[in-house]
């Protein structure tokens, strides 16, 4: 008797192609169907590594309550891979409803690694990564923002979270009146050709850098660390004088 079939939640590069795994390749190529969240932006991907697996987009407006063909499939011993745009999935694309929903029907979900902002602007902060929050997207509107931010004001760790080209220069300035003491990372366009990481201080002047593609930005409010560390700095300058 054939088992019954996992669903695979695969990562993909968020713009270099060279970022994909062996391992991902080999899921896709063996999985008898890919749900993509978006056909067109994967059509690459499928062409760059010979993927000839049966793809068929999951809108974000699918009803899980239409998926009973996804569960007989899964029944009857077939793995199904579901893939985001670009990167990891599960963060602002309908993979979490669906994990939800395979998950609750008895279902074993598989993550298979992969590109992800978040790992990625960490693993270039030069900070204590214990503890770290990731918020995703804030709200579009100002006041919406404040509310969303602040009750971290006092948190003492990184702060990540995920911004669009049309707003992170608004969301930026809000968050310089919110964590003055901070340090922040810039990054745009992570693993892609024009890949920017910038360090701002909020006392400073917006940095100028290219509003084209994706943001991820990353707040240092270890404050008490920040604080002792200038300190330790200033105290070691005065004693070479």
């Amino acid at each position: 008797m054939k088992e019954v079939g996992s669903l695979y939640i695969v990562g993909t590069p968020i713009g270099n192609l060279s970022d994909m795994s062996f391992r991902a390749v080999e899921v896709l190529k063996t999985s008898e169907l890919i749900l993509c969240e978006s056909l067109m932006a994967s059509k690459k991907l499928f062409s760059h590594f010979q993927i000839t697996t049966k793809a068929k987009q999951l809108y974000n407006s699918t009803r899980m309550e239409d998926l009973d063909w996804l569960l007989k499939m899964l029944s009857q011993g077939d793995s199904i891979s579901y893939i985001s745009e670009a990167g990891t999935p599960g963060v602002s694309d309908p993979g979490g409803k669906l994990v939800r929903f395979v998950r609750e029907n008895g279902f074993e979900i598989i993550p298979i690694p992969g590109a992800s902002s978040l790992t990625s602007i960490l693993s270039v902060s030069g900070s204590q990564v214990n503890p770290t929050i990731f918020l995703g997207f804030p709200p579009d509107k100002k006041g919406k923002r404040e509310n969303f931010f602040s009750p971290y004001k006092d948190f003492e760790g990184l702060i990540v979270f995920l911004e669009s080209v049309y707003r992170v220069e608004d969301t930026l300035l809000q968050t310089r009146e919110l964590f003055p003491h901070s340090e922040i990372i810039i990054g745009r366009e992570l693993t892609k050709i024009h890949e920017e990481i910038i360090l701002w201080e909020p006392s400073k002047e917006l940095p100028k850098f290219t509003l084209k593609g994706e943001f991820v930005v990353l707040i240092n409010n270890h404050r008490r660390k920040i604080a002792k560390e200038l300190l330790n700095l200033h105290d070691n300058g005065n004693n070479r004088e």
